[in-house]
Parts: C-alpha cells; sequence; structure tokens
C-alpha cells in the first residue's frame, strides 16, 4: 500500500515534512515505517549485511547516494538556475506539479486501486529553476519495494518487476490525459496535466517522475528524462554521470 497522492512522491515529501536534505539540497524519502514484529526483531550480527563494496550500487541497483548521483548538479543546470534546498525552492509550482501530476485518482480510480501501486523503498526528490520566475522541472528518483511483501529480499529484477507493475497501472490511472509512449527509458509515458508537462519512466530498476510548465522557456519534460535516462544509465554501469541539458 502507498499514499494515494502518486507514484512517485507523496505530499508529505513535497511540503519537507518527511524528508531530509544532503549537501546538494537533493531530499531523501523518509524511511519506511516497519512492522512492529520487525521494530521488536533482535538485530542482526553485523557480519550479516557487510556494506556494499560500491556506495552507489548494492547489487546491481542503486543506492539512496547512487539515485542521488543521477540527479543535475547546480553548475549542469541552465543560467540563472538553482537547486531547491535550505536557501531555495529551486522552483517554485515543484508541488503544484507532483500534486497534479502523480494524483493517481485524477481519472477516476478510488482511493483502494491505487493503494495498491508499489511504494518507495527508497528515493530522491529534487527540484530545480529560477525560483519565482516560473521555470524549473521536478525530478523524482525511486527504487520500489513489494508492497504486498514488506521486508522480502528482492533482486535486482524483482526490483525491475514492480516498477513495471506499476507503469502498467498508470496507463490506466491517467487515461483521461491520452498520456503517449515517450520511447525514453525502458518504458515510459508522457502526458499533459491542466498546467503541467509529465513523464513517468523506468530505467532499469528506478521509477522515474519529470515534470515540468507547459509554457515558459523551461526544457521540456521530455528533454530532462533522457538526461536523467542517461545519468541513471552512467550509475548502473559503475561510472561518473556526465550527461546534461542542452542549454539554448
Amino acid at each position: 500500500m502507498r499514499t494515494v497522492v502518486g507514484l512517485g512522491v507523496t505530499a508529505s515529501l513535497i511540503a519537507g515534512t518527511a524528508s531530509c536534505s544532503d549537501s546538494g539540497g537533493d531530499q531523501k524519502a523518509a524511511p519506511v515505517k516497519r512492522s512492529e514484529e520487525a521494530a521488536n526483531a533482535s538485530p542482526a550480527p553485523a557480519h550479516s549485511s557487510p556494506a556494499p563494496a560500491d556506495p552507489l550500487l548494492d547489487d546491481g541497483v542503486p543506492t539512496s547516494d547512487g539515485l542521488s548521483a543521477a540527479l543535475p548538479k547546480k553548475e549542469e543546470l541552465p543560467a540563472g538556475w538553482v537547486k531547491s534546498g535550505e536557501n531555495s525552492v529551486g522552483w517554485r509550482d515543484a508541488a503544484d506539479a507532483v500534486m497534479e501530476g502523480e494524483d493517481a485518482t485524477a481519472c477516476g480510480a478510488t482511493g483502494l486501486q491505487a493503494a495498491d501501486l508499489n511504494g518507495s523503498d527508497h528515493g530522491v526528490i529534487s527540484s530545480v529553476g529560477n525560483e519565482d520566475k516560473g521555470d524549473g522541472a521536478h525530478f523524482s528518483l525511486t527504487v520500489l519495494m513489494d508492497s504486498d511483501n514488506l521486508g522480502a529480499e528482492l533482486t535486482g529484477p524483482d526490483r525491475v518487476e514492480l516498477v513495471t507493475e506499476n507503469m502498467t497501472r498508470a496507463r490506466d490511472f491517467w487515461s483521461c490525459f491520452s498520456p503517449g509512449e515517450s520511447g525514453i527509458g525502458d518504458d515510459s509515458l508522457s502526458y499533459d496535466t491542466d498546467r503541467f508537462a509529465n513523464v513517468h519512466m523506468r530505467v532499469g530498476p528506478v521509477e522515474v517522475f519529470v515534470h515540468t510548465p507547459r509554457s515558459g522557456d523551461s526544457p521540456s519534460a521530455e528533454d530532462w528524462a533522457r538526461v536523467l535516462e542517461q545519468r541513471i544509465r552512467s550509475v548502473l554501469a559503475g561510472q561518473a554521470p556526465t550527461a546534461r541539458i542542452a542549454v539554448k
């Protein structure tokens, strides 16, 4: 089960009530609350869960640090743009864009139907833009958990399947927006809501949402999605991401 705000980020994360910021201004999703049984269990021996040799990947799946590395850096943004953080909102309309573009009940699905979506195991969000001038973008990168089997040991292919399940449901949940296949990532949808352009995609085991304004001078949601696809693939290959948005 997951909160019915949408597939990528809950309202509490956008409001900052369930997130923490790293030094780069990117917000990491709050840990999922464990069951009472798990909370009372004896701690595992220290040697049973060694830290991954690569801090960005764990068994081929990006860690929180790996997802953060896939996000654009401040120096890679268009001129005059900043990242969200303690001293900036990044893009003034980010919260509205997430609420509008990730509302799984927008086209008539019930809350119970939307709650069948696979939720976040760990993820990062970031808003970038020229603050109150209106241009910007919002990114959500998430590795999913099996909401029906919490605590299950999941492989990389398991994580891929969880995103695939969400993508399949998304085609129904946003059917009233006439989503189109964007050809980005391993699977992706592009759709316009009232004020925003949106891309929902899978890149390997990572679920991605991108939101941008439908008007103004911002790079398009699909342009940003292509950049994020390349950056995530670099992380998955153990390489430093270098893809960046083209500045006109």
